[in-house]
């Protein structure tokens, strides 16, 4: 006897984006499809197309809600009482914290699907990297960290940094450039070399 349905009536939508996070956690992208993604919701599987038009447009839903979710953990680390050399260090950590706790989301979330055109942040994305392009400000006028380039573009550099920490972790390279340890350690060394924190 087949399992029944895993949603409630009018929430398809969400139980097929959780189905779809369960299969990319268990097998990644090679082996997902929207059949699969059907069957462990328990429907047909012509009922996701009532939602999504595409294996992409579903995997670019997923990703949008993992913008969402790591705009919390960094408004979360953000809202910590810190000076402002420790909120640079927390928000940095929460980013490569939510990589090593998501790993298959953190990189759904920025890969392409062409059938659901670019996957975007949206305004949460967009929020997300104002937390931190708020905290290099502060930064700045404080004097934690030297101005030697405006805010936004030192925020950037910040983000990139972090992103690459972030992926050479969960590719498992960060042990070949003695970079391995936990994200939060890992975190505060790179800014502290970076901003001379």
């Amino acid at each position: 006897m087949g399992r029944g349905p895993r949603y409630h009536h009018g929430a398809l939508r969400e139980a097929l984006i959780a189905g779809a996070r369960e299969i990319l956690a268990e097998r990644g992208h090679d082996q997902f499809s929207l059949n699969e993604v059907a069957r462990r919701a328990g429907v047909s599987t012509a009922a996701p197309y009532r939602h999504f038009d595409s294996r992409d447009d579903l995997l670019a839903a997923v990703a949008a809600q993992g913008y969402v979710t790591l705009y919390e953990r960094l408004a979360q680390a953000a809202d910590e009482p810190a000076t402002a050399g420790e909120r640079l260090l927390r928000l940095g950590g929460a980013y490569v914290r939510f990589a090593h706790d998501h790993p298959d989301l953190f990189m759904t979330m920025f890969r392409r699907y062409p059938a659901a055109g670019p996957v975007t942040a949206g305004t949460v994305g967009e929020d997300a990297f104002d937390l931190l392009l708020s905290a290099v400000t502060d930064a700045q006028r404080g004097g934690t960290i030297i101005a030697t380039s405006p805010a936004e573009p030192t925020a950037r550099a910040i983000w990139a940094t972090l992103h690459g920490l972030a992926v050479l972790s969960l590719l498992r390279q960060d042990d070949r450039f003695g970079m391995n340890g936990i994200p939060e350690e890992l975190t505060s060394r790179a800014l502290s070399a970076l901003l001379g924190l």
